[in-house]
């Protein structure tokens, strides 16, 4: 990035007309982007960081509007700055190919999130593929089943189980999950439990995982007897071994200790997994590389 900053830097003296002083704005503003700190990116274009800043002030004057949020702690990008990235970016890294100078940036970082148990089962075992085809990739993956903003918590690219919610996002269909409804062997011998209305489900103690329990006609599961909340799908399954509540999981998940319970007439919706982020528009290269890998038989 260095070889690239000297070079529009170069025209920003010799020829300082004021749409190549954006250019040369816009560099430094994907720099401090991508390390989300001044003063690293300082360091890497051998500035000093007082520079940095003024000339981010400057570009956010002239786009009237504010790109990082700047605390004590940390810097992040707000939601115009993000957009900015996603633009600006791909151009940029163009460039340094062009110029010959994209050996100077050691790595480039994909911020990822994705469920836990995806994490440690599918999508964490194709990601190290990945990285190990790509050793100039590294990943920074967030594992939750929260839904995070990929704009507030400066996200490129997330899997999720659908159904999907959000029409804005791109997404695509990676494969897919079949879901049972299940229960402890013990819990099962003493309510005599194998077939169940959707009422009596509803009524039956729950572990639920913060998600909707959805059918395959579309209808939601709503119980009204939560024992338990957890996020981490492998204590679902450990809860429901020890006799706790039901539980919906993952089919493949149901093991020993543990009994598919069928509901009558219906039975859960298979879910699929999607990789999903914000636009195809001016995306990264190594963005669409992960994307096209995730997606490959």
């Amino acid at each position: 990035m260095r070889g690239l900053y000297a070079i529009i830097v170069y025209f920003d003296i010799y020829n300082p007309n004021n749409r190549t002083m954006i250019y040369n704005d816009l560099a430094l503003f994907t720099t401090v982007a991508h390390h989300l700190s001044f003063s690293d990116a300082a360091q890497q274009l051998d500035i000093p960081p007082s520079r940095v800043s003024r000339r981010i002030a400057e570009l956010e004057d002239h786009l009237d509007t504010k790109l990082f949020e700047r605390t004590t702690r940390q810097v992040r990008l707000t939601v115009e700055g993000r957009r900015l990235l996603d633009r600006c970016q791909s151009p940029i890294e163009e460039l340094q190919d062009v110029a010959g100078f994209a050996d100077d940036i050691k790595r480039h970082t994909i911020r990822i999130t994705a469920p836990p148990l995806a994490a440690r089962t599918t999508i964490g075992p194709r990601l190290l593929e990945f990285a190990a085809q790509n050793p100039d990739v590294s990943f920074d993956v967030v594992t939750t089943n929260a839904m995070l903003d990929f704009f507030r918590d400066n996200i490129d690219i997330a899997f999720r189980l659908g159904p999907l919610v959000d029409s804005s996002l791109v997404a695509k269909r990676l494969w897919s999950v079949p879901y049972s409804f299940c229960i402890g062997a013990g819990l099962a011998e003493d309510l005599g439990l194998n077939l169940v209305t959707i009422d009596e489900m509803r009524a039956l103690p729950a572990i639920t995982s913060r998600q909707p329990w959805i059918l395959e006609n579309g209808e939601q599961i709503r119980p009204s007897n939560v024992v338990h909340a957890i996020d981490d799908l492998d204590l679902v399954a450990a809860a429901a071994r020890k006799n706790l509540g039901v539980a919906l999981l993952p089919s493949d998940m149901i093991t020993e200790g543990l009994h598919p319970l069928r509901l009558k007439d219906t039975a859960p919706m298979q879910r699929d997994m999607f990789s999903v982020y914000p636009s195809r528009r001016l995306m990264p290269g190594r963005l669409r590389r992960l994307i096209d890998f995730m997606t490959s038989d």
